[in-house]
């Protein structure tokens, strides 16, 4: 078994960025959800869930920073650095930096929606200690460092979709494991690498974000169906697993690397 491909997702909700190889920091994959959309007026967090379109904003890495670019804008490059602020992410209430005026008027107008951006910095932010070892720092994640899903699994799905349309950027990992079986990850509770440890602390339950196609921001229905179809248990949809990590400082993960399974 292995690592088969990498992601991260520099803004929450917008597009992914495929890597080859990623260094971990203290809070997962660097540069992984450290900027985040929220409504302009509440300062709670804007996704996919009722903004489709987000899924059409493509984050870059270049030399001097982070871009990104939507179609019919042209590419800004992402503040670091603004006032700090309050923000709402479920229901962590914790602090952004606000990324200024310009960054605001250029997401509001792609999205159609009075929003801000804010970049995490030093800001902390803590996983939920009810699934997590104390003092886990988490980004602006959804609630953990990061999220693996099994190959295996999406192509069982994606066999039982009608359009055969579900591919690994729907589910918004940052790691993608090959050679195991189908689901079996709902048994896994660690995963080694050479250089890191991760522990599997809960599923990923799932909301319709799946369901909406990532390089058009179109629903496709069916993709849901087959989720609800297959993955359902207890009333809720689950694909995915949850991880916590140790490593030294500088660690990465690399597409390749073979991966213990317990």
């Amino acid at each position: 078994m292995h690592i088969s491909r990498l992601f991260i997702h520099p803004i929450k909700s917008c597009a992914a960025i495929e890597c080859q190889r990623v260094e971990l920091g203290s809070r997962g994959p660097l540069l992984d959800r450290a900027w985040m959309l929220v409504d302009a007026q509440s300062g709670r967090f804007v996704s996919q869930r009722k903004v489709a379109r987000m899924a059409l904003i493509q984050p870059v890495i270049k030399e001097d920073g982070v871009w990104v670019r939507a179609p019919g804008c042209e590419a800004f490059k992402l503040p670091m650095k603004g006032e700090s602020v309050p923000v709402t992410v479920w229901d962590d209430s914790v602090e952004g930096l606000d990324c200024g005026d310009e960054a605001a008027s250029w997401f509001s107008s792609f999205l159609d929606l009075s929003c801000r951006l804010v970049y995490q910095g030093d800001c902390e932010r803590q996983a939920d200690t009810k699934y997590a070892p104390q003092k886990t720092s988490v980004s602006y994640a959804d609630g953990f460092p990061m999220l693996v899903i099994n190959q295996a699994s999406i192509d069982y799905l994606d066999e039982r979709c009608p359009q055969n349309d579900i591919v690994a950027q729907r589910f918004r990992a940052n790691i993608v494991v090959s050679g195991a079986e189908a689901f079996s990850e709902e048994s896994w509770q660690r995963l080694n690498t050479k250089n890191v440890k991760m522990m599997v602390v809960k599923p990923c339950q799932r909301c319709v974000i799946p369901s909406i196609d990532p390089q058009t921001a179109e629903k496709n229905k069916y993709v849901m169906q087959v989720l609800v179809d297959e993955c359902r248990r207890d009333g809720k949809v689950y694909f995915g697993q949850n991880l916590v990590f140790q490593c030294e400082a500088g660690s990465v993960l690399e597409v390749g690397d073979e991966i213990e399974i317990l």
